[in-house]
C-alpha cells in the first residue's frame, strides 16, 4: 500500500487544500529519477509526483502571476503489477449532459482515460476537440456552464482569410458561411463624407492574389461554437457541461501511459471525480483556470481606455450599411460597423473617460446609455434602434503568457495565453492559429507517429506570432481611442489619419489578415531546403492555386486537396515533363526504394502525395513517363504553370515541397532530393 501524507492544519487553507510545499523525511530525493525495479513484486522506489492545486490566498491583477504554483510532494511505495487500459464504454455512462462524451458520475475509483482533456467549449477549445477526434484520438471536452442554454450573446464575429483557409482544410469552413456574412469592402466616413482611412485593410479584398477567400467573415461567436460542436458530434465526442478543473497532477513514471490526472467537477452535483489523460489544454480565456493552477505568468498592460460593443438591428440611412464600415467621429473614437449574422449589425466606439464622468461611472452605462451615445457617435448618420441583442463595456489592455505549455504535458490556447483589444479582431484568428497549430502536433504525438519535437514547437511557433499581434494592438487600439502611442509621439497628425498610414503598409494588411503569418525556421520548418529549388521558403504559408483534374479538366484548388488529415503533404512540382522526364524517373526509383522514406515510414498514415504536372494529357503515366508518386497518390494537371509559377518553381527542373498538415511549406527539395526528404521527416516522424 502507498504511504499517504496527513497535513497539518497549518500547512492547510480553509478548503482542505495544501498551501505551501511539504517535503517528507525522504525529501531529498525529490527531484531524482525515480528507478523502477525490473521484478514484478518488489518495491520500488519512492517517486515524485507534482499535484497543481489552486491558492486563493490573495487577488492577483494582470501584472503579476495570477495564483502561486503549489507543489505538494507525495512519496509513495508502490508494488509493480499489471494492468490494462481500459477505456471508457461510453454507452453504458450516464451523461451529465444530452449531448456529452463521458459521464462525471461513473464510479471515482475507475479513472476515465483519454488522450487529452480540453478545458473551455469555446471555439478554440472545441477546434482542438474537433480535430483531435478527426485525426483519430480521444478527447475529453469540458466546460462549466451549460452552453445549450446561454442567448447567442457578442463576443468575437470576425474571421479573415487565412482563418477561412484553415477551417476550410479541416472541412469546417462551409458550416460557417452558410449562416454568416461576407464582406469584401469597407467604407470609411469622415463627416458624413467617404474618405480613405479606417479599416482599409478590409476594403477590395478582391485584390488579394493567392487565396480563393478574398473575403471577411461575420458571425457571432456562439454561432460558431456550435457549429464546431455539430463537427465534434459527428466524429463521436461532445461537450461534458458544467464540469470544472479543480487540479492538476503529473507522474511521468505513471505505469499507464496516462501521466497527467486531472481533479474534475461535476458542478450539478458537486461530486469531484478524476480523468487520466496524457494532455491537459488551457482553452478557458482570459481568466484560465488551468494557467493559474499552473503558475504560468501572465503579464500585461492596462489602459484608462474603454469601449463600448454591441449587436442590434438597426435601420439607417448610412451608404453600404452591409459593408464592413468605419466612421470617424469628434467625441467617440473611431466607430466600428460591422454587419454579422441573422441581420443585425456589431457597433462599437470609445467610451471616454468624460463619457464616464457624465454617466456616474461604470454603473450608470446602461443599455439605454450605449444606445443614445451610439445615435450620437454616428452623425450626421441617422440610425434607428430597433432592437439590441447585447452589449458590453470593456477595458482595453494587453497581455501574454510567459509561455504556451509546461512540461510538455500542459498547453495554452487562445485567450487563456494571450488577451488583447477587438481593433483589428484578431483574437478568434489567433486563437484559430494556435488551436491548429497544436492538434496535429498532438495527435501525431498520441498517435505514436510523431517524436516530441513536435509538440515542443508549439511555444516557439506561435508566441512570436502572438507578440507581434500584442505589440500592433497597442499602436492600433491606442490610436483608435484617439491617443498617440509611443512610437508616435510628438506627431501632428490627428491619430485617425496615422491609423490610416498605419493600414497602408502591405506587410501590416498581411499580417492582420494572416496571410503573412510565416514561422521561423525549426526542425518542422527545415534548413534542409535546397534554395534554389523554389522561391517559397519553409514556415511560409502555402498559397493557393487552381489546378485541374485529369480526364474532366476540372478546376480544383489546390487546398482543396491539401486537406488537413494530420498528414505531411508530398507534393511533387514535375516541371514541363518533355524537360525533365529523366529525373521522375529517378525519383520514381529511389522512392521505391527499400530504404526510401516512404519504406521507413508508416506511409499511409503521415504521408499524402500530389503531382503537379506542368502540362496536360491522356493520363498520368503517358505525361509523366512513370506511375503515380507514392501510395495513393493522386495527379493533377497545372495546364498553364500558374502553380509552378506562384511557387518558384523551374518548369525545366521541377521540386519537392512538403506541405505541414496546417497548410505551411516544411521543406522544399530538387527532384533529386529523396535522402533530405528522408533526413528532414526522421527528425520529426517515428519510423515502422
Amino acid at each position: 500500500m502507498g504511504r499517504v501524507q496527513i497535513l497539518p492544519q497549518s500547512q492547510m487553507d480553509g478548503y482542505g487544500r495544501a498551501t505551501r510545499r511539504v517535503d517528507s523525511e525522504e525529501s531529498h530525493l525529490v527531484g531524482q529519477a525515480a528507478p523502477r525495479e525490473e521484478q514484478r513484486g518488489r518495491l520500488a522506489s519512492p517517486r515524485r509526483t507534482r499535484t497543481w492545486l489552486p491558492d486563493t490566498r490573495r487577488p492577483a491583477t494582470i501584472s503579476q502571476r495570477t495564483t502561486t504554483r503549489v507543489h505538494v510532494d507525495i512519496l509513495c511505495e508502490s508494488k509493480m503489477f499489471s494492468c490494462r487500459v481500459l477505456r471508457p464504454a461510453y454507452d453504458n455512462i450516464e451523461s451529465t449532459a444530452d449531448r456529452g462524451i463521458a459521464s462525471t458520475t461513473m464510479a471515482h475509483s475507475d479513472a476515465l482515460q483519454v488522450d487529452a482533456v480540453i478545458v473551455g467549449a469555446g471555439p478554440v477549445g472545441t477546434l482542438i476537440a474537433y480535430q483531435l477526434a478527426r485525426f483519430g484520438c480521444t478527447p475529453y471536452l469540458m466546460e462549466q456552464e451549460n452552453k445549450a442554454t446561454l442567448p447567442h450573446y457578442g463576443r468575437a464575429t470576425t474571421m479573415w482569410p487565412r482563418t477561412i483557409e484553415l477551417l476550410d482544410q479541416l472541412d469546417l469552413a462551409d458550416r460557417l458561411m452558410q449562416i454568416g456574412v461576407v464582406t469584401r469592402n469597407a467604407l470609411h466616413f469622415r463627416d458624413g463624407r467617404r474618405s480613405e482611412g479606417g479599416l482599409m485593410f478590409g476594403s477590395r479584398m478582391d485584390q488579394l492574389g493567392d487565396t480563393f477567400y478574398k473575403f471577411s467573415l461575420h458571425l457571432r461567436q456562439r454561432l460558431t461554437e456550435e457549429q464546431f460542436t455539430e463537427a465534434l458530434e459527428e466524429h463521436g465526442f461532445g461537450q461534458n457541461r458544467r464540469t470544472s478543473i479543480d487540479g492538476f497532477t503529473i507522474d511521468e513514471d505513471s505505469l499507464d501511459g496516462y501521466p497527467v490526472t486531472v481533479r474534475a467537477r461535476d458542478l450539478e452535483k458537486d461530486e469531484v471525480f478524476e480523468i487520466k489523460t496524457k494532455f491537459l489544454i488551457g482553452a478557458d480565456g482570459g481568466k484560465s483556470t488551468v494557467r493559474s493552477l499552473a503558475g504560468i505568468p501572465f503579464a500585461g498592460e492596462r489602459t484608462t481606455n474603454r469601449w463600448i460593443r454591441m449587436d442590434a438591428r438597426v435601420k439607417t440611412n448610412m451608404p453600404n450599411p452591409r459593408c464592413l464600415n468605419s466612421i470617424d467621429s469628434k467625441y467617440h473614437g473611431q466607430i466600428l460597423w460591422c454587419p454579422i449574422d441573422n441581420g443585425l449589425t456589431r457597433i462599437g466606439y470609445v467610451f471616454s473617460q468624460a463619457l464616464l464622468e457624465k454617466y456616474g461611472g461604470l454603473e450608470g452605462v446602461t443599455q439605454e446609455v450605449a444606445v443614445k451615445e451610439a445615435i450620437q457617435a454616428l452623425q450626421p448618420f441617422e440610425v434607428e434602434f430597433l432592437e439590441v441583442d447585447w452589449f458590453t463595456i470593456y477595458g482595453i489592455g494587453q497581455a501574454i503568457a510567459e509561455t504556451f505549455s509546461v512540461d510538455d504535458r500542459i498547453f495554452l490556447a487562445g485567450d487563456a495565453c494571450h488577451t488583447h483589444s477587438s481593433g483589428s479582431a484578431q483574437g478568434l484568428n489567433t486563437g484559430v492559429q494556435d488551436a491548429v497549430n497544436i492538434s496535429w502536433k498532438l495527435a501525431l504525438y498520441i498517435l505514436g507517429l510523431g517524436k516530441k519535437s513536435l509538440i515542443e514547437s508549439y511555444t516557439a511557433e506561435r508566441k512570436p506570432s502572438v507578440q507581434q499581434v500584442i505589440e500592433y494592438d497597442k499602436v492600433i487600439s491606442t490610436l483608435i481611442s484617439e491617443q498617440y502611442p509611443p512610437r508616435f509621439e510628438g506627431r501632428k497628425e490627428h491619430p485617425h489619419d496615422i491609423l490610416t498610414e498605419w493600414y497602408r503598409d502591405g506587410n501590416v494588411r498581411l499580417f492582420t489578415l494572416g496571410l503573412g503569418i510565416s514561422y521561423p525556421t525549426n526542425l518542422i520548418n527545415s534548413t534542409r531546403s535546397d534554395p534554389s529549388a523554389a522561391t517559397i521558403t519553409p514556415g511560409e504559408r502555402g498559397p493557393d492555386v487552381f489546378l485541374a483534374t485529369i480526364g474532366t479538366s476540372d478546376p480544383i484548388r489546390l487546398h482543396s486537396v491539401l486537406k488537413n488529415e494530420a498528414k505531411f503533404h508530398s507534393v511533387i512540382f514535375t516541371g514541363n515533363p518533355a524537360l525533365t522526364r529523366p529525373a521522375l524517373r529517378s525519383l520514381h526509383s529511389a522512392l521505391g526504394s527499400p530504404t526510401s522514406f516512404i519504406n521507413t515510414f508508416p506511409a499511409r498514415r503521415v504521408f499524402r502525395f500530389t503531382t503537379l504536372a506542368a502540362g496536360s494529357g491522356n493520363g498520368a503515366a503517358d505525361v509523366l513517363g512513370v506511375p503515380g508518386f507514392g501510395p495513393g497518390g493522386r495527379t493533377f494537371w497545372d495546364p498553364e504553370g500558374r502553380a509552378h509559377a506562384m511557387y518558384g518553381v523551374d518548369e525545366g527542373r521541377g521540386a519537392v515541397i512538403v506541405f505541414r498538415p496546417d497548410g505551411w511549406v516544411g521543406c522544399v527539395v530538387g527532384l533529386e532530393g529523396v535522402l533530405e526528404l528522408g533526413a528532414y521527416f526522421e527528425e520529426i516522424l517515428v519510423r515502422k
